[in-house]
């Protein structure tokens, strides 16, 4: 009797904790959940253990799937009840949006970082492109359409669905893309640690996190302009990533940099070339980013 007393008692409590924090809570367990099930591949990668290829490879798919969004329903849930995750549900899959919102998440992730190393690389990156064309439909394509399901809905349902607007609200549009910027960057570290990334430095680590941040201002006014619609920043993710698969297989294998642009190279272009994206923004919306805050989605 006494031990169903105590549970009963440590679940009030956490609930209260999550009303009384709702964003705090969100951020604990978007953490907890993913860097509980990545952790045998982080174990596997620094040698700590034998872990088995099977437990390594659904290591990874759980990981891809359960974190952020599982943290957004379980926030919501306490928050607001079946009508909250409902409403949560529904904009993950809000397909009708302006065509001009599926041009943007389509084509600027490819403009970016097709012109980001075809600065690097001499033009080499896109005139690969306009040779092989075909590389759009067999290689990006098909990299959108997996990445709808890892790691897009995974995530976007807590990043933009459920933080977003809620920071947004509190802080404003600007402070709160610094922030969930910045958590979002610090979130893969374990993921960082593992073969899918390269050797783990701390100037990598460093141009990642910043990079995101910068990113994360594109994410910031497609969500806004696209009255804060889920699914469109569910597929820019999934396009994000793509784009990123294309530049690689369109990047020239045998030319060797030197100087400052090998050090370009490194992953500090990215950084560079979404913090101009985002300054542009900043510009162009007057610091907004699109947010009107009488069009809030969360009450």
């Amino acid at each position: 009797m006494s031990t169903i007393t105590g549970t009963l008692s440590n679940e009030k409590g956490f609930s209260a904790f999550i009303r009384n924090h709702p964003l705090i809570s969100y951020f604990i367990l978007a953490y907890a959940v993913m860097w509980f099930f990545i952790s045998p591949m982080v174990i596997d990668a620094l040698e700590l253990a034998n872990v088995p290829d099977v437990l390594s490879s659904l290591s990874f798919i759980l990981s891809s799937l359960l974190g952020p969004t599982v943290a957004a329903f379980w926030v919501t849930n306490v928050l607001e009840g079946k009508e909250g995750m409902r409403n949560l549900r529904r904009r993950m899959f809000q397909f009708r949006a302006g065509v001009q919102w599926y041009t943007v998440i389509f084509i600027v992730p490819l403009v970016i970082w097709i012109g980001a190393y075809s600065f690097i690389y001499n033009g080499a990156p896109f005139a690969n492109l306009m040779a092989n064309p075909s590389l759009l439909l067999s290689v990006f394509l098909p990299g959108v359409l997996i990445g709808l399901l890892i790691p897009s809905i995974g995530e976007e349902p807590g990043w933009r669905g459920f933080a977003l607007p809620r920071l947004q609200k509190q802080y404003g549009p600007v402070i709160a893309t610094l922030i969930l910027g910045t958590l979002h960057g610090i979130w893969h570290l374990p993921a960082l640690l593992t073969p899918m990334f390269d050797p783990f430095t701390l100037e990598g680590f460093t141009e990642f996190v910043l990079t995101a941040i910068a990113t994360t201002f594109l994410y910031t006014w497609v969500y806004n302009g696209s009255r804060g619609n889920v699914w469109i920043a569910i597929v820019l993710h999934a396009s994000g990533n793509a784009a990123t698969q294309l530049t690689s297989e369109l990047i020239p294998k045998d030319v060797e940099l030197t100087g400052l642009l090998k050090v370009l190279d490194s992953g500090w272009i990215n950084f560079i070339a979404f913090s101009i994206v985002a300054l542009i923004l900043l510009v162009l919306t007057r610091g907004t980013l699109g947010y009107r805050p009488e069009r809030e989605d969360v009450v």
